[in-house]
């Protein structure tokens, strides 16, 4: 190379003028020079690469499904499904593959039995030449499984190198998706979504109405009250579908009528919905309850279009926080809730419907501020694991894959105090006003007497529920070490409320303040069951949230009757009035005999079983508040003599609100009869026959259970209906809650 070099370049000279021949002369020897160097360079280098031991080019593993961003679909081949993905290998090197595997395994059932996935020809090892690719090979077989739907991830390990080549690969995840129908095809599918959503066609219609400005705003009303009924329908169809002895142990961590999505991808925010025996009495509750509302708002007469728009989103609300199961769209259902409610006490409440709406709005604003605080904490520190199409993530809202992270076994501080007992606390704090709990509660009161009577029913019959209901959902199932921790003090708490209530309620004059304070004390029965943390008592206040929602449904309602024909709550300006509306007495005394805990009523059920799960746990304060169901038989019975009994008062002959009936009072009507009686016949019914409820959420309550509480020699026997596999895996010593929290294993 160096001669070659040295030729050209006399070359050059030759042809050179005369003037540069001596410059040119003391170029060559450079360039010579120079020559040589480069020469014995290159060779040196050549051998650098050729060395022996250097590493090799390495693959690059790429996993490539047909619709990107989303599961691979396993359709039906005959009784079973099946799909398939493909590894890509996109570097210079051969790609060995160690492993293809479903993400699940005996002690954490992540998947329904029978998902198997294997390379195709046979076999979960192979070597992918560059450039090259092999498909993945998923089925399910579906004989024997309980399960309706499948969502999962397919594990596929490597020895690829990352993108950057300085690093091994991460396990890299497909998700896997299935459904096997229940019947009513898309509508069955996605049943939950419906149910949550359809309430805002009633939102775009009144939009649609007031932009044409259509003026019968009582067409309105007949709407609403279709579109509840609906969904009254669809949720009676759910109740028929739900399997309740479906478990963990039966994959998708025990929720069904799953919905499953990458929602917003930059925060990893997924749309996450399903329900399982914790969640299903309250989806029905509510679809109850608002219809009753529905009919009941026939008493509002004013500015109809933005009263229906907001009761629609309302219910849009209060659907989605029992099946949400990601914390991001928790929270967003939670705080839908907050606006259209502060409208409707503030603009068609009572006098003094400004302050309770603002007091209202406050508090709830509080609490949820808290639980925020509480979400970002365990959002970013919830460690390795996949969105549900597989994309890696360090951080996650998803509430099953939150709740096996080992959080006590972190360590991790705040300000020096323990993080899981601080976080736990602020969550507690967020569900505690919503409850509402001593001393959170002063905006309840306010809140229901300045509300309409349709508002009070939703009020008392499903948004107070979502606080036992948060504590029961993330409290417990996402900081278990910490439950056991703070369980005597939600105790104590219960029964302050329950004592506190009962109290308040025997001073009040207002029959809708004396129903507010019954409901402050009837959830204390929530929280002392909840600190029990026995089976008996997580049932027990699943029963006393349904049964309760009820019973003050009716309650609020036959407040409202009477109210819209005196306009006044007073009790003490009534007497007699089982003389002009017999029907009515017979109601009011029903609604208060189930209130009290009459056996035979539904009411009955939810206090004795609380007794039943707290006394192992905690006699004293049983006691206690076993004398709350005294005090609550007192206020019931002293109202129901002053309202009812004794002489009529001749003075509301004379009074302007009776002057069209005559200087009597009207019985019940049709409609608000109507609006009552499915309350009434369910508590009739579940007085005597509390097995339709009490399956619905036995394998939920036990689920709960397991993961704050061993079994030991303060509890009782199971719930019935136990296998006994189930109660082995859940007597196991080291094999309990955390064991199982804690082992990510290969599967992470």
């Amino acid at each position: 190379m160096s001669n070659l070099s040295f030729v050209n370049t006399r070359r050059g000279v030759a042809l050179a003028s005369p003037a540069r021949s001596t410059s040119m002369k003391l170029l060559i020897p450079l360039l010579a020079a120079l020559s040589v160097l480069l020469g014995a360079a290159l060779p040196a280098a050549a051998q650098t690469v050729e060395a022996p031991g250097a590493p090799a080019p390495r693959g690059r593993i790429a996993l490539r499904a047909e619709a990107p961003g989303a599961p691979v679909e396993l359709a039906a081949s005959g009784p079973d499904h099946a799909g398939s993905f493909t590894i890509e290998n996109r570097g210079d090197g051969p790609l060995k593959v160690t492993r293809v595997i479903v993400r699940t395994s005996p002690e954490d059932p992540r998947v329904p039995p029978g998902v198997s996935a294997e390379l195709e020809g046979g076999g979960t090892a192979a070597s992918i030449p560059p450039g090259a690719s092999r498909r993945v090979v998923v089925r399910w077989r579906t004989e024997g499984v309980r399960a309706r739907e499948l969502y999962g991830h397919v594990i596929v390990e490597s020895d690829a190198v990352s993108a950057d080549a300085a690093a091994p690969g991460r396990t890299l995840a497909m998700g896997i998706h299935a459904e096997r129908g229940r019947g009513l095809g898309f509508i069955g599918d996605h049943i939950l979504s419906i149910l949550t959503f359809l309430p805002l066609l009633g939102v775009v219609a009144v939009f649609v109405a007031h932009l044409l400005r259509y003026q019968d705003d009582r067409k309105l009303r007949l709407m609403t009250v279709v579109l509840m009924g609906v969904n009254l329908v669809l949720a009676a169809w759910l109740y028929a579908q739900f399997d309740r002895s479906f478990t963990r142990a039966d994959g998708n961590d025990g929720y069904q009528f799953i919905e499953h999505g990458v929602w917003i991808r930059s925060l990893n925010v997924e749309y996450f919905v399903g329900v399982d025996g914790v969640s299903i009495s309250m989806v029905l509750l509510t679809a109850l309850i608002s219809f009753v509302g529905a009919l009941a708002s026939y008493s509002v007469h004013d500015q109809l279009k933005g009263y229906f728009a907001m009761y629609n989103l309302l219910v849009t609300g209060m659907f989605g926080v029992f099946i949400a199961l990601d914390l991001f769209l928790f929270f967003v259902f939670w705080e839908v809730m907050l606006l259209p409610m502060y409208f409707l006490i503030g603009i068609w409440g009572g006098p003094r419907r400004e302050y309770a709406a603002i007091k209202f709005f406050l508090y709830t604003l509080a609490g949820s501020v808290f639980m925020l605080l509480a979400f970002i904490w365990l959002y970013l520190n919830a460690g390795h694991t996949y969105l549900v199409d597989g994309q890696a993530t360090e951080r996650i809202f998803s509430i099953p894959e939150l709740s096996r992270v080992a959080w006590a076994a972190q360590g991790l501080e705040i300000l020096g105090v323990a993080a899981v007992k601080v976080v736990w606390i602020w969550l507690f704090v967020g569900f505690a006003i919503k409850i509402p709990m001593f001393p959170f509660h002063t905006w309840l009161p306010d809140a229901h007497v300045e509300a309409p009577t349709a508002i009070s029913v939703i009020l008392a019959g499903v948004l107070l529920k979502m606080g036992a209901y948060g504590i029961l959902r993330i409290n417990f199932t996402l900081l278990p070490e910490a439950t056991q921790w703070a369980a005597p003090a939600m105790a104590v708490f219960g029964v302050i409320n329950i004592l506190y209530g009962a109290f308040c309620a025997m001073a009040q004059s207002d029959l809708k303040k004396l129903v507010a304070y019954s409901s402050v004390s009837h959830m204390g029965f929530t929280l002392l069951a909840l600190g029990a943390m026995t089976p008996q008592g997580i049932q027990a206040c699943l029963v006393q949230m349904f049964n309760h929602g009820l019973i003050t449904g009716m309650l609020f309602t036959l407040v409202g009757v009477v109210y819209d024909r005196v306009h006044t709550r007073d009790i003490d300006k009534f007497g007699g009035l089982a003389s002009e509306m017999p029907l009515y007495t017979a109601l009011v005394g029903f609604a208060f005999m189930a209130s009290l805990g009459l056996p035979g009523l539904s009411g009955f059920w939810g206090e004795a079983m609380t007794f039943i799960g707290a006394f192992p746990r905690y006699r004293a304060l049983t006691i206690l508040a076993a004398i709350g169901v005294i005090l609550t038989a007192a206020y019931h019975l002293w109202a129901l003599q002053r309202m009812f009994l004794g002489t009529f008062r001749a003075s509301w002959r004379q009074s302007k609100y009776l002057e069209p009936f005559g200087g009597k009072f009207p019985e019940i009507n049709r409609r608000e009869l109507a609006s009552i009686a499915p309350l009434a016949a369910l508590v009739l019914l579940l007085g005597f026959w509390p097995r339709p409820l009490l399956s619905l959420i036995d394998r939920g309550a036990l689920e709960v259970h397991r993961l704050v509480d061993r079994p030991g020699p303060s509890q009782i026997a199971g719930a019935p209906g136990v296998d006994s596999g189930a109660s082995a895996r859940a007597a196991a010593p080291e094999e309990g809650a955390a064991a199982g929290r804690g082992a990510l294993a290969s599967a992470r």
